[in-house]
């Protein structure tokens, strides 16, 4: 695929993606139960009380220490309207909350309901970002979910990083999704020749890809990790996360490599296997003390990555660029294995509803040794628009041998890649 094609088709994609997520109302649910036993046995003994209060003679259904479940409507402006609270016994019947006696219950403890200070988990893996109201209350909340959005998903209708990565949100459950690069092993944007495009959900992003070229600033990165067609999973999930991914140089066939790869000395990843353990806490200090950071999120991944590389040349018998990839070489088991920590930090939403600081820093230690360290930085001015720099550096080259007499070192090197991000 020509470059001039590559760019006429991601124009087309953003053309017609934003036109469709035009077309669709920002409308959703927000379902949650509440784990905060205390906070559920006092918001109970309320709701008896008041009951008892308007019919004593009203038969009892529920009692003190249900499980509560509370489903939030999300209309088109992004405000939340409480739907139905349930409360589930022992019995795992669950008992709808009269609405008259919710309207006659204090409005403020009903609104704490609304705004989740208290520890929650999720009833579905759909939650709605980008609103207005109390809505966003649930992003104050020391969750991964502050943290979590700010990398793996958006809080915006579309959010484009011009070019590393693009959301465009059809609608509250699902994005159209683009992405340069494989960050989550280590190799992003400039560092991999592989776009990747799909479709992303808050726990789910399913991809596929093909070889593309992005853009670097420095010019001792003069082999990136090559790319071809295949296909991505991954997951995430608040505690767990991880992702399975393929590569065919099979696939090419008569497509004209030059712009994508390296055909004297081409090194792609056929497979990976990620998995990570993640936790997140508070960090950071009020805007009135002094500190590092602001208030935040601080999310840590831990993890293991096993990913293969395969070495190769391409045969270009007619030199017209297309030829059939030969491999030469194959990394072993042991070179193929990386012990995996990520650290993300993305400052409290401010009262305009946006993270003004994100901060990103990975690294991947190989057990023969080769590895990376990627850092990524964002600033965002207003609600609209924001600054981005990401810098990769491999610190050690990879060798293949080719024959008996002949080894390739493969240096990927080091890459700065600055963008420029919009919201909407």
């Amino acid at each position: 695929m020509k470059r001039s094609s590559l760019i006429t088709l991601l124009m087309v994609l953003v053309f017609v993606s934003t036109l469709w997520a035009q077309g669709f109302q920002e409308t959703g649910k927000l379902e949650w139960v509440i784990k905060d036993r205390e906070f559920s046995r006092t918001f109970m003994e309320a709701y008896i009380d008041t009951l008892m209060g308007i019919d004593d003679m009203a038969e009892l259904e529920v009692q003190e220490t249900d499980e509560l479940r509370v489903i939030v409507g999300i209309d088109v402006e992004g405000n939340a309207n409480l739907e139905n609270i349930y409360a589930k016994g022992r019995s795992g019947v669950l008992n709808r909350l009269a609405r008259t006696v919710l309207d006659s219950m204090d409005t403020d403890m009903v609104a704490d309901i609304l705004k989740r200070r208290y520890s929650w988990d999720y009833l579905s893996a759909v939650d709605v970002g980008g609103g207005r109201g109390e809505v966003i209350n649930v992003f104050e909340e020391r969750s991964n979910k502050q943290v979590r959005d700010a990398f793996w998903w958006t809080h915006r209708r579309v959010d484009i990083s011009v070019f590393p990565r693009m959301f465009i949100r059809v609608n509250p459950n699902f994005a159209f999704a683009t992405e340069f690069g494989r960050q989550d092993l280590g190799f992003p944007a400039a560092a991999s020749r592989t776009l990747n495009l799909g479709l992303a959900t808050e726990v789910l992003k399913f991809y596929g890809t093909l070889p593309a070229s992005y853009f670097n600033l420095t010019e001792s990165s003069n082999a990136p990790l090559d790319g071809s067609f295949g296909g991505v999973l991954k997951f995430d999930s608040p505690n767990f996360g991880g992702s399975l991914s393929f590569q065919d140089m099979n696939f090419i066939g008569a497509t004209d490599t030059s712009d994508f790869l390296n055909p004297a000395h081409t090194v792609y990843n056929p497979s990976a296997g990620q998995f990570y353990y993640s936790f997140t806490s508070r960090i950071g200090s009020p805007a009135d003390q002094p500190g590092f950071v602001p208030i935040g999120s601080l999310r840590l991944q831990i993890g293991v990555t096993y990913m293969q590389y395969s070495y190769g040349h391409i045969v270009d018998e007619d030199n017209s660029g297309t030829g059939s990839f030969v491999e030469l070489d194959r990394s072993e088991p042991l070179e193929s294995m990386f012990g995996l920590f990520r650290a993300e930090y993305a400052s409290d939403m401010n009262e305009r509803f946006f993270n003004r600081i994100k901060l990103a820093g990975q690294l991947n230690i190989g057990l023969d040794g080769f590895g990376g360290f990627d850092f990524t930085t964002s600033y965002t001015v207003t609600e609209w628009f924001g600054v981005n720099l990401n810098m990769t550096y491999f610190w050690a080259p990879m060798t293949f041998t080719h024959d008996t007499l002949t080894d390739y070192e493969w240096e990927p090197g080091f890459y700065i890649v600055p963008s420029v991000a919009l919201y909407f």
